[in-house]
This record gives structure tokens, sequence and C-alpha cells, in this order.
């Protein structure tokens, strides 16, 4: 029997082959192995063009550990391999051995495939295991994915894909996402197989509208394509696309997010034609449906977020809104009250001292008279920022105590500290240069401001009272008596 018989023979059995004759580098294929690859009219210059893949690191074999060297080598082979064809690539178990011919050796390998599996046993009991199969990885992905956060979701719908691809035996699998607009879509996450060239940075920000076919079915909910070649002339933009990418076949479902498309995931087969099957198209829908329902969650839980977020921003914004005077921008009488309350106790508690200034603008009823109530507002708001900008310490409150006067809280100054402030605020208030024709004391705005310290490990008049009988109201009626004395003094001065 010459080699050409032996090579008829090889073809014909009814087994899904690789084989080669020892020592010869050419590779040839059996009838039943090409149908199952989906080869057709392979010319035998082409038989050689098969490569194995490792399934885990996705690397090419290197010469000499591929089944065939192995084999030739006396080693054993038996395990799973990722092989590549001219046509289309695909998971398999290869077994192998040494066939003895009364003129050669021969290496064969058997060729176990998905499709092959599918053929081997009963249709009934494939489908019921594929289905177990996939709904125990579902289920899988699904316990990820409920409580993922924003930092995890990358990760597991790459899992994802990656799980899928390989169950489905397909040779890309992706995910597409539509920006805010609408108008552009971008691929997001990509799994491919071993020996498939990635395309996830070619495909980004790609104008919707390039693909009118295609977009024109998704938006239905599938896109289903079992031969490329097939597509009709309105298809031409896709068509062209696809084939610039060697895809063949390619099957994707849109995904929903609060009632609007936000992308879809799909998976595609290179070299060949393939016809998808139902549980194809089920399998793709309910890993959509997974992803949609997760992006949802997360929709949801951002949706929730920026409300917490604006409503405490919204509250901030009352609590702000309640404790600023509108007119000038300061603390209001409010706020003064409750700060000069807890200031006070932490000055007693801690033994440190505090002070306070009453501040009231001189004749400023004469000036509102003559000058009008609009003038009047314009003289408090100036009076207002030049007593903000003559404070350095931060911790001290400038507020509007009510009408023309103003007040100050002056956390940890002591007394010889307050008389310099108090200096500062005359002269710059007179350094503004308001006129005030009706002042009594001179032709600008002038202030009256009264003094007051508390120093608990001093004995002054401002602080004779027992220390646990000294509050906040004791501290503004001193403060206060200081101003009265300020202004029976000719005013435009600083008194205690």
């Amino acid at each position: 029997m010459n080699k050409k018989e032996v090579i008829s023979i090889f073809r014909q059995m009814p087994s899904s082959i690789l084989f080669k004759c020892a020592g010869s580098p050419d590779i040839y294929a059996s009838e039943y192995f090409e149908k199952c690859f989906g080869i057709i009219d392979l010319e035998t210059s082409e038989r050689s063009l098969f490569t194995f893949f490792d399934q885990s690191s996705k690397e090419e074999v290197a010469v000499g550990d591929d089944p065939f060297s192995l084999i030739e080598s006396g080693l054993e082979v038996n395990g799973y391999f990722r092989l590549q064809t001219s046509s289309r690539t695909m998971n398999c178990f290869v077994d192998g051995n040494v066939v003895t011919t009364t003129t050669d050796d021969w290496i064969v390998l058997y060729i176990k495939t998905d499709i092959t599996g599918l053929l081997d046993l009963s249709q009934k009991e494939s489908k019921i295991n594929q289905h177990i199969t996939f709904n125990q990885l579902l289920t899988n992905f699904s316990s990820k994915l409920i409580n993922a956060n924003v930092n995890e979701l990358d990760s597991i719908i790459d899992q994802a894909l990656a799980a899928f691809g390989a169950f489905c035996d397909v040779d890309r699998c992706y995910l597409f996402e539509f920006n805010d607009d609408g108008v552009l879509m971008s691929n997001t996450h990509e799994w491919v197989a071993a020996g498939v060239i990635p395309y996830i940075n070619k495909l980004q920000n790609i104008p919707i509208d390039t693909m009118p076919f295609f977009m024109s079915h998704i938006t239905n909910g599938l896109f289903k394509v079992d031969d490329v070649s097939a597509l009709p002339e309105s298809a031409s933009l896709e068509k062209k696309s696809f084939e610039e990418q060697r895809i063949f076949s390619l099957l994707c479902v849109r995904i929903m997010v609060d009632g609007t498309m936000y992308g879809f995931i799909g998976c595609d087969i290179i070299g060949a034609p393939y016809s998808w099957k139902a549980f194809d198209i089920e399998y793709l829908r309910r890993i959509g449906e997974m992803l949609g329902n997760t992006l949802q969650n997360l929709h949801n839980r951002k949706a929730l977020q920026k409300m917490q977020i604006e409503l405490l921003d919204a509250n901030k914004q009352l609590e702000r809104l309640a404790n600023i005077d509108g007119l000038t921008g300061l603390a209001n009488r409010r706020l003064f009250d409750a700060t000069i309350k807890s200031d006070m106790e932490r000055s007693k508690q801690n033994d440190i001292p505090i002070s306070l200034l009453l501040i009231d603008v001189d004749y400023f009823k004469q000036y509102n008279d003559y000058y009008g109530h609009v003038a009047g507002d314009n003289v408090l708001k100036s009076v207002a920022e030049t007593l903000s900008n003559s404070c350095l310490g931060n911790d001290d409150l400038v507020a509007r105590y009510g009408g023309e006067e103003f007040a100050i809280i002056l956390p940890n100054t002591d007394s010889d500290a307050l008389e310099c402030i108090a200096a500062r605020i005359l002269r710059n208030v007179s350094q503004l240069s308001i006129a005030h024709e009706k002042s009594k004391i001179k032709g600008i705005l002038t202030v009256s401001i009264g003094m007051a310290c508390f120093n608990s490990r001093q004995s002054t008049k401002h602080n004779s009272v027992e220390k646990e009988h000294y509050n906040a109201t004791s501290f503004i009626e001193d403060v206060d008596s200081a101003l009265y004395r300020a202004k029976n003094s000719g005013r435009n001065c600083a008194t205690f």
C-alpha cells in the first residue's frame, strides 16, 4: 500500500483526525475534520496551516512541543489545545498515536471538538448537559454581580466574557457601550481566543450612523449574521468592516438600562460561516440581561447617591442661609448667639481668654435719611467687609448683630490684643472715607466700639463674678455697656 492510498484511507475515516507521515512536514485532515471546522474545498498546499495554542496562556505551542512532535519523539499526548485552521479556531481534546503501515509510520491525532461531542452524544442528553453547565456558569457570575461596585465591575465583565467565549467556543466576545449622547459607541471589554487578533483599541468612538443596517436590527434586540458574505447591499458599510476583521459570522444582543439602550454584547466567528443555534442566542441574551440588570442596579445606586449628595448640599445651603445675614454675607444674630455660648464654655473649660467687640455705625439713621436706603445698605456692606478684613484669627466670627450694629467674637484673644484690633478697625473704617455730612463728629463715616475680655485666670471687673456663674449673657451685657460708654465719650472710639 503506497503513500497515496494511505492518505485516501485516512481521509475517508469517519473520525475527526489530523495525520502526517513521520519525518514529513505535510499535515493532512480527514473529511470529517474538515466538516467540523467548516473547511470547504481545502487545497492540498493549505493542509499544513494548522496551529496549536495553549488554552490557558493563549500562547502558540512552541516548535517541538506540538502534539505531532511529541508523539513522533515517543511521548504520549492526551490533553486540551486550541486548534487554529485556515477557516476557524476551536477548543479541542487531542489524543494521538502512531499507526504503522507496510511502508511508513504515520502520526495520527484524534481531534475531539465541542461540535464532535454534540455529534457523538444523543441530542437530548447533550442539550441537557450543556444547559446545566451554562446555568451553573451564569449563577456563578450572577452572585458576583449582585453586590458589585463600580471598581469591581470591569473585572467581572471580563471574566464573564471569557467564560462565555470559551463555553460557546467563539473567537471573540465583547461589550460595546454608547456614549451619553447616543451618537458614538466604543468597545469597552473584549475577550479573544488564542490566535485571534484583538480589535478593542481600534473600535473606539465609532459614529453610530456609520453602521445603519446594524443599528436598525440591534435596536430591536438582536443582530444575527450566519454568513457575512450574504449580507444585503444595504449593509455594505457593515460588511466592509466585518471583512476587515475577518469576521464570517456574528451575534449581538442589546443591553437595556433605565429604559434606554446602553450598548450591546456580541460574539463572532472568524474564518468560516457558522449557523447560530437557538441556544447560542438564548445564552447570549441571558448574559446580556445579567449585565443589563447589574448596570441598572449600579445606575440606581448612583442616582440614589446623587440624590443623597444633592439633599446634603441642599441642607447645608439651607443651614447656611439660616445662619447668614442676607445683606452683608456675615454671620447673623442666630449664629452669633450659638457661637458665643459654645466659645464661652470652651474658654472657661480650657482657661483661655476670649474677647468680644460690639460695633455701632455712628449716626447711621441720619446717614440713611439723608443719602437713602440704598446708600445705607452699601455702607453696611462696606463696613462688614472692613470688619472681616480687620480680623486675622481663623476662629474669629464677625456677625451682624442687628441694624447698624456688628459683633466680633475673638477666641484666645487677651485685652492687649483686643485693643490693637479695635484700633485697627477704627482706622480702617475711617480710611474708607465715606462722606457723611450729617455726622456730628466729622464729615466721614465712623464707628464706635465696645470691648470686653473674659479671662478666668485674672481678676478684673469683667470677670469678678464667680467663674461658674459668668456666661454668654453676662459677657454681652458687659460689651453692650462698654459700647454705651464709647458713644457717651464722643463716638469714633473704643472703650472697655
